[in-house]
């Protein structure tokens, strides 16, 4: 792990440190810098340190779009490990009072900075996500879009998602960093990250206008492929109880269709009791779409199928992870999302967005 070079020094008003874990992000790094350049509390006052790896461009293009353009700019070489030694590694780095990590695939809209600011500052002993909503628009992405909406803007989860994040310096002290980012946590870390700080006492918030585009899978094959790392990292990182438990519930629900399907035959009392648990989370589902809709955050109404199909997707993979777990077998390599061919391939599609 190398520093590749440094630009500027530190200044009196520079008290926000950015870090961008960047591994073969060559279409997506120079943009997530561009965006940061713009930031309304003016770049002057951004540490920004960029943690590459890989075989490709990346470390080329982040230092021709960070170099002499924020108060501090770092450049740091990753010679192994995942995103979480990135981050350690960045922070190990960052001088800033608030600490702001944003995936090199995400770009922040100009006042993002400025409003996490404003989110730890309203809550003091807390650390704060932003909202990242989808780049490019398919019937795909609007799933990603609209299962952030039911999670986080309806009734927030209290989970640390990890697009943006921020973080009081005093929340991630050097000491600590093995742990915060555990490098066996290479799935869902932000997950892992967020009950570490939880049960050090501090409160994982919500900044909803902290706003910012990032590429969520946009295929069928990249949702799937996602879903399962995500899924898979997830049962990993909780307590096999509590994993368990939500294989369970999520068992009930899978087989619920199916079951009815074979017991109608015989019996409609128990095809009614065993579809009884699927009907009622759809018609839940359907429910707070509505509250959506009447809290004008979009009309998600006709997507509310394909999110159930989805949905269903989810719990099979959830129910698989737990299995492997269960039956001892190691994690294989992460998927890292899809990309685009080159930075100019993908522009921000909006395209009939509700919110």
């Amino acid at each position: 792990m190398d520093t590749v070079e440094r630009t500027g020094s530190m200044r009196e008003q520079s008290f926000v440190s950015v870090i961008v874990p960047a591994r073969n992000e060559e279409s997506t790094i120079g943009a997530c810098l561009q965006a940061l350049h713009r930031q309304s509390v003016g770049p002057e006052r951004l540490e920004v340190i960029a943690v590459v790896a890989g075989e490709d461009r990346t470390a080329e293009i982040a230092r021709a779009a960070g170099a002499a353009k924020f108060g501090r700019f770092e450049l740091l070489a990753l010679a192994s490990g995942n995103k979480n030694v990135a981050l350690r590694l960045g922070r190990a780095h960052a001088h800033g009072e608030v600490v702001v990590c944003v995936d090199a695939d995400t770009e922040l809209a100009p006042d993002a900075v400025a409003e996490l600011l404003h989110a730890l500052r309203a809550q003091p002993g807390s650390v704060a996500h932003g909202a990242a909503v989808p780049r490019i628009d398919t019937w795909v992405s609007r799933y990603w879009e609209l299962n952030r909406k039911l999670v986080k803007d309806l009734h927030f989860d209290g989970k640390l998602s990890g697009e943006v994040m921020a973080f009081p310096q005093a929340a991630l002290p050097s000491e600590d960093l093995p742990e915060l980012f555990w490098e066996g946590a290479a799935l869902k870390d932000d997950l892992y990250l967020g009950r570490v700080l939880q049960e050090r006492g501090w409160r994982i918030v919500y900044a909803p206008r902290a706003r910012a585009t990032t590429l969520v899978p946009w295929t069928f094959h990249g949702l799937v492929a996602t879903l399962r790392r995500s899924r898979r990292g997830a049962m990993r990182v909780l307590p096999l109880g509590e994993a368990t438990l939500q294989a369970g519930k999520s068992a009930v629900l899978i087989l619920g269709l199916p079951a009815f399907a074979l017991l109608v035959r015989w019996s409609i009392a128990l095809a009614i009791l065993c579809g009884l648990p699927l009907a009622l989370h759809v018609l839940t589902l359907a429910v707070r779409v509505e509250r959506l809709r009447r809290r004008d955050l979009g009309d998600y109404r006709g997507d509310l199928p394909v999110y159930v199909g989805i949905d269903l997707l989810a719990r099979a993979l959830k129910l698989w992870a737990v299995i492997e777990r269960v039956m001892g077998k190691g994690l294989s390599p992460t998927f890292r999302g899809e990309r685009p061919a080159a930075a100019l391939d993908v522009q921000p599609e909006r395209r009939g967005r509700r919110d």
